[in-house]
């Protein structure tokens, strides 16, 4: 059993995380193969995006990334808590820039990014580092630039055990909402899915894509209630 008091984010980085690529390992390399059909792929082409500099927290081996910077001829940079998934993306893709890190401390520069992608991580990220991570992903990302959350779509936060590991939990939000509280962050785009189509009507099952855009040149409207 899992220390109640260790965090999720030190278990991934140690053990978890291999484990967790070690799994999905087989699934990550049909994926590739098939990125035409990956709903962060199909988001980005259907909202006509063309990103020059692409982050990706979660990123795995960097599969999505290599696939996004053929087609964009993009720079891309990507996280992941697992070691092995790092260097075996250093070896298939060496043209991507990978690091170990979490999602709490990005290790790249403030607007380096116009485009961050969130791919499929926080529910699996500690509750009390939720606002340190909007406020990474916020330094890195460029005004203007665009913010691309995959995650499971439920209908209110609650957390399921975590199947892989006793003392960890999968918490399911509709983590938008984290960056919405801001009126720079407003919805462009939203796909709600599951993954197979029978599994749609079942809450627990719902998965989403979201795009945010940042915009903070026109959050705020100028004295809409002064009187003339």
């Amino acid at each position: 059993m899992i220390d109640k008091n260790c965090m999720q984010k030190e278990i991934f980085r140690c053990s978890e995380g291999d484990r967790y690529y070690q799994r999905n390992k087989h699934a990550l390399e049909e994926a590739l193969k098939s990125s035409d059909c990956d709903p962060i792929m199909r988001a980005i082409s259907e909202v006509e995006l063309h990103p020059k500099s692409i982050l990706e927290i979660g990123c795995s081996s960097g599969w999505r990334l290599h696939a996004l910077g053929e087609h964009y001829q993009a720079k891309c940079f990507g996280i992941d808590p697992s070691m092995r998934a790092i260097q075996d993306g250093m070896n298939l893709f060496p043209e991507l820039s990978l690091q170990q890190a979490t999602a709490d401390e990005i290790p790249y520069t403030d607007q380096m990014f116009d485009l961050v992608i969130l791919g499929f991580c926080l529910y699996l990220c500690d509750r009390k580092d939720l606002f340190k991570i909007a406020c990474e992903v916020d330094r890195v990302l460029m005004n203007l630039g665009k913010l691309i959350i995959l995650d499971f779509h439920p209908p209110f936060p609650y957390r399921n055990a975590y199947s892989h590991c006793p003392g960890l939990f999968s918490y399911k939000m509709n983590y938008a909402k984290l960056f919405t509280c801001n009126p720079a962050y407003y919805l462009i785009y939203q796909k709600i899915f599951a993954s197979s189509p029978e599994l749609i009507n079942i809450p627990d099952e719902r998965i989403s894509v979201m795009m945010l855009n940042k915009d903070y040149d026109n959050a705020y409207p100028d004295f809409p209630y002064q009187r003339k």
